[in-house]
């Protein structure tokens, strides 16, 4: 009668819930019901006994495959998963009880196969291994008693408790992310990697949660059971603990972690189980489950919590002083960061650090031997599985575009803040560490201070700067560069004719041709060559050098001339934080930096951006209110792409037969910009006209535009061509549309031209040697590169001699100056 009474009450719970599935019209709370009332059912399966099992289960297995065969392309109901699960579960569960890790088991292959249905492309109902947990907990207290205490009942409701508080928390985290309609984990397809971090989460909880409250409700109405045995839940308090354990190193880990990067405590509380941090964690957890599997338990919260303490440290130091996280190529400024150190010890915190670390020996001796058997190492064999498939699982994610998009986890050219905090610090690690080998600069054969003094004096005099021979006026002259955002000479491309000659002064006052290091962005990699005559076609390739590298005082053109008694000041109408420029102009010696809250957005655009002529009177009002010579460096911001639709109206109009509407939208538009750049060039040489001081004014185009989409901007340059022959000449046909204009105009004196195409690193050579003020040595050896090696370009680099003696000295100038102990500085 027992029997018989038990198997209607599961019969009849079956029959609800299946009822309501089938007729389920997609809600997801009634989904996550459910998800509840099945897992009860399924709890409470093992009291379900038939006769003649054998031939019952033969026929329920072959009819449920059928029925799943018939139905996997379309909707698998819930009916037929329950009574599959019940054949396969009621089958093999007898046969695995007597392995003591069983339940704990079950617990990681739910969670790990949930992860890997989610995210991998294939169609598979997993409820049959995810909820496997439940059922495996329902037949150890099949028949059997609970042994009742405080101890006991406290462990049951905290486990509830905590279930159901995680529970909550994901179901809110995944509101509106159609998670919660995945919950039953039926017709399984590929659901990308936001449902994949969520719903394993959510999955865990939900059977941490009912078994739980089954096992209260079995506690409650003992006195109605008359078992054979007794059970023993203390056996199952270790097990929770170190579940409990283990979520709460990876979470307090990368909770401190994004709080070291964030800096604000509701912020990062908020932002923590976003899916690109809760991948964040699941990434150390993958990390943290191989390490407990190949040495134990110990030794991994160690390695975790130094790891965790290093960064913390690192990122604090970091923000605290360059407003930047911890890169892995930071050894560099171990030298610094040991200087700044310095400045901030006192004997209150010498004394508080020595305290410390005696505090922590003592413990160590005193409790030396519990601590050396937690620290025992152990191979954990049946961990290994798993934990290879996590991190594997991870690395899927880590390394497929289009799933980490999903996230908002990506590579990114630009490094600093935002990306970090984006990807979350362990995502963005690994992709700072599998491109380790870019960033990383190797010391040069030979270098030492006795080597540097001996190019120091094979440049110049030595321990004397070196005057430049040009005819100087009787004051020092006013100096003005103005790097123009994608300035291109789009006149060069063939079958396309503007109704304005969109180059009227920089063909003027033209003086030659630079071959800007890229094309499309990255503006500051030619800024960088063109302030300190170094070049970027040593490094490797996707560096961003103001990024990547410069956090000293480093020598630039606008430091030699503050040297010499002038004002110097950087003004670029865009923020100040992008390409870290609020912090690497100071570096280079610049007194001012204006950026774009020196303008105004409502008055001073064109376009979405800042007007060039908006930039020429900002430079022209810091030239009347400099009371010494002044050295302006002007980037300018309009003629930035996108393209399309950017103006409303047009002074210079395009026609071309090879070009689409769109394209010749793209393209006026850009021609716009180039006619803008180019008139406020003339109007800058206008006004300076009328200043009677002795003036230099230096003018060129950091690189070539996107005429398009990121994916296809030279499908323009394609469609048209040039017939510019001055790279092909040189030998740099590769270099075609690299080359931008470079224009100069003076008030006292004749500047000369360049005779071929040449790097923007040597416009800081011919600038100083214009000016005709005193420069570093070193600075003459390009006067030498330009007769031998024009063109130094990460394009082109393998047709240098490395060998050569001039590209050796030049080499170990710029590690020198960038990496090294700044002998020449």
């Amino acid at each position: 009668m027992k029997n018989i009474r038990n198997n209607l009450i599961i019969f009849f719970l079956v029959a609800l819930i299946s009822t309501v599935d089938i007729f389920n019209t997609g809600n997801g709370f009634v989904q996550l019901a459910l998800v509840l009332l099945a897992s009860i059912v399924i709890f409470n399966m093992s009291a379900v006994k038939f006769k003649h099992k054998r031939l019952i289960f033969t026929i329920l297995f072959i009819a449920n495959v059928a029925v799943l065969a018939l139905t996997f392309t379309q909707r698998i109901y819930l009916l037929n998963m329950l009574c599959l699960s019940y054949v396969v579960w009621s089958i093999i569960t007898p046969k695995l009880h007597r392995f003591k890790l069983l339940f704990p088991i079950t617990f990681l292959l739910s969670f790990i196969s949930v992860y890997a249905a989610a995210l991998l492309d294939f169609s598979l109902p997993i409820f049959i291994i995810s909820f496997y947990p439940v059922y495996v907990f329902g037949s150890m207290l099949d028949g059997k008693n609970i042994i009742k205490s405080k101890k006991i009942w406290s462990f049951a409701f905290l486990n509830l408790a905590i279930s159901a508080l995680g529970l909550a928390i994901f179901l809110f985290k995944s509101l509106g992310r159609s998670i919660i309609d995945s919950a039953l984990l039926l017709n399984f397809v590929k659901l990308g990697s936001v449902t994949a971090v969520y719903l394993p989460f959510i999955t865990l909880f939900i059977i941490w949660f009912v078994i739980s409250a089954n096992t209260i409700f079995r506690m409650l109405i003992s006195r109605f059971i008359n078992g054979s045995s007794a059970f023993d839940l203390t056996d199952y308090i270790k097990p929770v603990i170190d579940l409990i354990s283990f979520f709460a190193v990876t979470g307090i880990t990368t909770f401190i972690c994004e709080f070291s990067i964030r800096r604000d405590f509701k912020e990062t509380v908020k932002d923590v189980l976003d899916p690109n941090l809760l991948f964040n964690m699941l990434v150390l957890c993958g990390i943290y489950l191989c390490l407990m599997a190949l040495i134990g338990k110990g030794i991994p919260k160690i390695i975790i919590g130094i790891l965790t303490i290093f960064l913390t440290v690192a990122n604090y130091i970091k923000f605290t002083y360059f407003d930047e996280p911890f890169y892995p190529w930071d050894l560099y400024l171990v030298r610094n960061l040991i200087g700044i150190s310095r400045e901030y010890l006192n004997i209150p915190i010498i004394i508080g650090v020595v305290a410390a670390i005696a505090f922590l020996v003592f413990l160590v001796i005193r409790f030396r031997k519990a601590i050396g058997k937690y620290l025992k190492p152990r191979f954990t064999l049946f961990l290994l599985p798993f934990a290879a498939a996590l991190f594997l699982l991870n690395s899927v994610i880590l390394t497929n575009t289009p799933l980490s998009v999903q996230l908002g986890i990506q590579k990114s050219w630009y490094i600093g803040k935002d990306e970090i905090m984006a990807n979350g610090m362990f995502a963005q690690n690994y992709f700072y560490l599998t491109e380790l080998d870019k960033y990383l600069n190797p010391k040069p054969q030979g270098y030492n201070e006795n080597k540097m003094a001996e190019i120091n004096s094979k440049y110049g005099k030595t321990g004397e700067s070196v005057a430049a021979s040009a005819v100087v006026s009787k004051e020092k002259p006013n100096v003005i560069v103005i790097m123009s955002e994608s300035f291109w000479d789009i006149t060069k491309l063939n079958d396309v004719k503007f109704s304005k000659d969109i180059t009227e002064y920089t063909r003027k006052y033209h003086k030659g041709q630079i071959a800007a290091p890229i094309i499309g962005g990255g503006t500051a990699n030619t800024e960088f060559e063109a302030l300190t005559g170094m070049s970027i076609s040593s490094l490797s390739p996707g560096i961003i050098v103001y990024n990547a590298y410069l956090r000293t005082e480093t020598s630039s053109i606008a430091s030699v001339f503050k040297d010499n008694g002038y004002s110097t000041t950087a003004i670029h109408p865009n923020y100040g934080w992008f390409y870290n420029r609020d912090k690497v102009y100071n570096y280079f010696g610049f007194d001012n930096f204006y950026d774009v809250d020196s303008f105004s957005l409502s008055t001073q655009c064109k376009g979405p951006y800042i007007s060039d002529y908006a930039l020429v009177d900002k430079i022209v009002d810091t030239l009347n209110n400099s009371n010494k010579p002044a050295f302006v460096f002007g980037v300018s911001m309009q003629n930035h792409d996108p393209y399309i639709d950017k103006y409303s109206s047009h002074d210079v109009t395009v026609e071309s037969t090879k070009l689409d509407s769109e394209q010749k939208n793209i393209v006026g538009n850009f021609a716009q910009g180039i006619y803008d750049a180019d008139q406020s060039f003339g109007k800058l040489i206008q006004e300076l006209g009328k200043i009677n001081k002795p003036t230099l004014v230096y003018f060129f185009g950091d690189h070539a535009p996107r005429l398009g989409s990121l994916n296809d901007y030279y499908k323009v340059y394609d469609l048209l061509g040039t017939d510019d022959r001055s790279a092909q000449n040189q030998g740099l046909e590769k270099l075609k549309y690299y080359t931008t204009p470079f224009a100069a105009w003076s008030n006292y004196k004749d500047i000369d031209s360049f005779s071929e195409i040449v790097s923007p690193s040597h416009l800081a050579y011919k600038i100083l040697k214009d000016t005709g003020i005193k420069y570093p040595n070193y600075f003459n050896i390009l006067s030498e590169l330009e007769k031998s090696f024009p063109v130094l370009h990460q394009q082109t680099i393998n047709t240098v001699d490395n060998n050569n003696d001039l590209i050796k000295d030049y080499r170990l100038i710029q590690y020198d100056l960038l990496f090294g102990k700044k002998y020449l500085y």
